[in-house]
This record gives structure tokens, C-alpha cells and sequence, in this order.
């Protein structure tokens, strides 16, 4: 609301008051004859010329008093509203609103811009039966009441505004003296042009369109109710699934410790196994144990001890699952099965092992925590998941990788001979053949310690590969077009998990899968597959573990 008054003005007296109505100096006669007195203090004034010619009221006698300019222009608000019998209205938003549910509402606003009203009736200064006295109380053409206050020094109390309805204030109190002066501008002023609020209002409260947006709005609140119930509704679900969730994590994890708790011990030699100096000190305390024995190995197989053959000492991942020095039980594969056996020999990877646990053993806590993890792949948890991704659930991902089973290390060793040409893979991960004599081995061997002084080499790997190409050249060639087998799959598979992808990426949640071809297509109607027009196809769904998998389970495939 608006308090700010206007500054005094060097015109004392703008308007003279004559039986009951105010005029403006030039519109009386010229000194005391114009009758009029003061609308402030009611004392005689006298209409004067200026030094500029502009005519003024001043007071006759009595000191200009300081309240006849606020007054003055006051009074001639009100009797220009009453003379006119008109009144611009300022703008109005009618809000309504119904209750809904939760604490909410409905709400929406009707804006009426300014407009003028005609008045049916209008009077000054009339009581109410409240007892406030507004500046004019007017009828309009309705039959509503008006009630217009006209602010130039004192605005509308709070009180006063919220006991009558229907009240607006115009404000005139930063009129300027030319604006006062003109009596067409003045006019403008008070009927259209000058700040003016509500205080109170019902005035359109009941016309059509506020019914008519209030009806509307009533229609909507069984809809609004219904919809915020399921949204309330969601939203417990919600908070429901996620203090289930965490409920699930709080069992899950107490599970996890009680699961984790019997193998502590295990993990904890797992941990230090796999640390570097944990492994170094667990190496050095191996090779001291196996020094008495090294030189009997050395001594039945025909070497410098002090030479040792690398092929003889090749290091493996997780190793420390057997309790000895690894020179030892790769000795013993080396002496039992490569050098037993003539070229052409098969054995398997479970004689090896055999052979590995009885010159070696296992550690009990290693052996425990492979035939764990051997467990748990076997899950239904575990199939959903890439092969080298499976686990035990209650280890994490870290614990997993390093836990390897005593036939997979063995497995290692015997592919890194397959890589220096002394054996060859016939059934992946089962079994491998002998390519090279006993007498070819070590010819090689002292050739390669007499030419260069060191041990097994990379020439030494040629040199036997040469010598098994003698011995065994089909078995060789059929290695080879195994080789390119493998990596035509590889590729094969490569450019199935790319169609499928793509497909995936595009938005697409279904696929067609040929069992030929093995590819991946946009879903269509087609009987066959529009690479190879096989008919063996299916529907495939796209979902996240199909697709972690899918390389997985197309190298199974036949």
C-alpha cells in the first residue's frame, strides 16, 4: 500500500470552496468578490494576478494555512468522481481453489484487465453501518456497491481496508502543480490514468466466465483426487521397494560376513600369497626346501644343475597352490610324460596334474577355495554371466581373479610348452601330444648352452619347431587349420555381437538369430535369414545379460 505524500507545493491553495462545490480562480471574480473560502481552515480568500499573469487563490486575512493544497486537491478528486459519474476499475484476479487430497489444491485465476464502470448513484462522505466514512460511495449500473478512496496524504488503514468489500483507492499524491492545474489532465488523472488498487472486492465474483472457470475447475477435482491417490500410492510403493531394497542390502551383507566368516583364514593366505613380498618370502622358503633335491633332478636328467632350462622353470600364475619349488613338479611333468613317450604320444591334463600333486601337493586352503569358486560357477546366478566373470557372490571381484584351481595352473604350464614347439593342444584344455624326442630336447638344450652360454632361448623354440616339423608335419597342419578356424569364429563371432549391438542401440529390443550364420537382424517378417537364407532362425530379446554373454555362448555353440 501506498503511504509516500507529496511535497508542499508554492501553490498554497489550487481550488477556492463556494456553496459546497470548489472552483479554480479563474472561474470566480477577481478579489474578495469571488466569495470563496479555504477548503482547509475555512477562512476568506481573495483571487490575485502573479507577476506572470496566472490567476491564484490566496488567503484574505488569515497566514496560509498548510494543509489547503492536500485538501484542496482532495475535495476536487471527489467532486470530479461525482460529476462525472464514471471510474476506471483497476485490474482484478479472481483466485478460487477446491480442496483435494494430501494437503493439496486446486487453484486457478481469472484476470479482469481495467475497465470503466457508470455509476448508478454516487455520494461523498457517507457513514456506513460498519462506521467508516468512505470518500464516495457509488452504486453502479448492477446495482453493486462501490467504495472509492482518494489518497493524498493518508492511505486506506488496514483495518478500514479489510471491514469493507468493494474498495479501491486512487492515488493522487504525486500529482504535479502543472497536472493540478489542468483541469482536463486532472481529470485524466482521477478517472483513469492515476495508481489505483483493491483493497477488498467481490464485484466479479459472480460474473460468467469467473462461474463458468470455477464450474470447470470443480469438474476436475474427482480426476485431480483419483490422480494424485496414485501418485501417492506410487510414491509409497516406491519408498516401500526402496526400504525393501535396503533391507535386501542390510541381509544381504550380514549373509555375506556370515558366509565370509569360516574362510577368513583362506583369504587371508590368498591375500598374502598374492602380495610381492608375501610370494617372494613363500619362493624363497620353497627353494630352500627343494636345494637337496634339484641336484638329483639335475643329475638324472643330464644337465648342469647350475644351468637350469628355463622350460624347466617357467613361472605361472598362482603357482603357490603347490606346496614346492616349481622346478620340481615341472620337472617331473617334463621327465614322465615328454620324455617317457615317443612323438606322437597323447596325454591329458588330469595325468599331468596327478603327477604335479604327487611330487608337489596341494595347499589345503588353495584347494579349498578352487573347489569353492568351482561350486559357485555352477550357479544359476553364475550362467547369466560371462564365463570369466563368474564367482562366488560373497568374495568380491579381486578375491575371485585370483583364486585358480590347481588344474588350470598345470594347464598354463603345459600351453607354454605348446609355445616352445614340445607339444602340441589336441582337445583344448584336455589333452596334448608330444612332438619331440628325448634326444632332439636336449641335443638342443646343450647346443643352445655350448653356442651361447645361456639358457633356453628363443632360438631354442625355433630350432625345436624345426625338428617337430620333421617329426610330425601333419600334426602340425592340422594345428594350423585349427588356428585359422579359431580366428574365423573369432571373427565371426566379432560381427554377431556388433549386429547385435548395433541393434540394441538403435532401439530395437528383439532381434532375429540365425543358428547358420550365426548373425544377428533387425526383426522381419522374412522366413529366412537374409544373409545366408537359412531357415533356421529364432527370436532373440535383447536384454543387458543376452548381450554381457553373447561371445560367451556363440563359442559354445557347435
Amino acid at each position: 500500500m501506498k503511504t509516500e505524500t507529496s511535497p508542499y507545493s508554492k501553490l498554497r491553495v489550487p481550488f477556492g470552496e463556494k456553496d459546497g462545490r470548489l472552483y479554480r480562480p479563474d472561474a470566480v471574480e477577481r478579489g474578495k468578490q469571488c466569495d470563496c473560502h479555504c477548503p482547509e481552515c475555512d477562512a476568506k480568500l481573495s483571487v490575485k494576478r502573479s507577476v506572470a499573469g496566472r490567476l491564484f487563490f490566496a488567503h484574505h486575512r488569515a497566514e496560509n494555512c498548510l494543509g489547503g493544497y492536500e485538501t484542496a486537491i482532495h475535495k476536487m478528486g471527489k467532486q470530479i468522481l461525482l460529476d462525472a459519474g464514471r471510474v476506471w476499475l483497476p485490474k482484478r484476479d479472481v483466485t478460487f481453489s477446491f480442496p483435494l487430497v494430501f494437503g493439496e489444491t486446486l487453484s486457478e485465476t481469472v484476470s479482469f484487465e481495467p475497465r470503466e464502470v457508470q455509476f448508478e448513484s454516487a455520494v461523498s462522505e457517507k457513514k456506513l453501518d460498519s462506521g467508516f466514512i468512505p470518500d464516495v460511495t457509488a452504486v453502479l449500473k448492477n446495482g453493486a456497491p462501490l467504495y472509492i478512496e482518494i489518497l493524498v496524504t493518508h492511505a486506506v488503514g488496514e483495518e478500514k481496508g479489510r471491514a469493507i468489500d468493494n474498495v479501491m483507492e486512487i492515488d493522487l499524491s504525486r500529482l504535479s502543480e502543472e497536472t493540478v492545474l489542468d483541469s482536463s489532465e486532472l481529470e485524466q488523472e482521477v478517472l483513469q490514468r492515476a495508481s489505483r488498487w483493491w483493497h477488498r472486492c467481490s464485484l466479479f465474483d459472480e460474473l460468467p466466465e469467473v462461474q463458468a472457470a470455477k464450474a470447470a475447475l470443480k469438474a476436475r477435482v474427482p480426476k485431480e483426487i483419483k490422480r494424485l491417490e496414485r501418485k501417492k500410492a506410487a510414491e509409497l510403493q516406491k519408498e516401500e521397494q526402496a526400504r525393501l531394497k535396503v533391507e535386501r542390502q542390510e541381509a544381504q551383507e550380514k549373509q555375506r560376513e556370515l558366509e565370509r566368516a569360516p574362510w577368513l583364514g583362506a583369504l587371508k593366505r590368498l591375500e598374502y600369497a598374492n602380495d610381492f613380498t608375501g610370494w617372494l618370502n613363500m619362493s624363497a622358503t620353497m627353494s630352500k626346501r627343494a636345494e637337496p633335491h634339484l641336484a638329483s633332478v639335475a643329475q638324472r636328467l643330464g644337465f648342469n644343475p647350475e644351468k637350469w632350462p628355463t622350460f624347466l622353470n617357467l613361472s605361472i600364475d598362482q603357482e603357490w597352490v603347490f606346496k614346492e619349488d616349481r622346478r620340481l613338479w615341472q620337472s617331473a611333468v617334463f621327465e614322465q610324460l615328454i620324455l617317457a613317450d615317443t612323438p606322437g604320444e597323447m596325454f591329458s591334463v588330469s595325468h599331468a596334474l596327478a603327477i604335479v600333486e604327487k611330487t608337489a601337493g596341494v595347499r589345503l586352503w588353495a584347494l579349498q577355495l578352487s573347489q569353492l569358486k568351482q561350486a559357485h560357477s555352477k550357479r544359476p546366478e553364475n550362467q547369466k554371466k560371462a564365463y570369466e566373470l563368474r564367482g562366488v557372490w560373497f568374495l568380491d571381484p579381486a578375491e575371485n581373479r585370483a583364486i585358480r584351481s590347481p588344474y588350470a595352473v598345470v594347464l598354463s604350464y603345459l600351453k607354454a610348452l605348446r609355445k616352445r614347439g614340445l607339444l602340441a593342444e589336441v582337445a583344448q584344455g584336455r589333452s596334448f601330444k608330444v612332438l619331440l624326442s628325448g634326444s632332439d630336447i636336449w641335443e638342443t638344450h646343450r647346443r643352445q648352452q655350448q653356442s651361447s652360454g645361456t639358457e633356453w632361448s628363443k632360438g631354442s623354440a625355433r630350432t625345436f619347431v624345426r625338428l617337430a616339423q620333421n617329426v610330425s608335419q601333419e600334426s602340425l597342419q592340422r594345428e594350423a587349420e585349427k588356428k585359422q578356424r579359431r580366428k574365423e569364429l573369432d571373427e565371426q563371432i566379432e560381427l554377431s555381437v556388433i549386429d547385435a549391438q548395433s541393434i540394441a542401440a538403435a532401439g530395437e529390443d528383439s532381434a532375429i538369430f540365425c543358428k547358420s550364420c550365426r548373425r544377428h537382424h533387425v526383426p522381419d517378417p522374412t522366413p529366412d535369414c537374409p544373409v545366408c537364407r537359412s531357415y533356421q532362425i529364432k527370436m532373440v530379446t535383447l536384454t543387458e545379460s543376452y548381450l554381457e554373454s553373447l561371445a560367451a555362448r556363440l563359442r559354445c555353440m557347435p
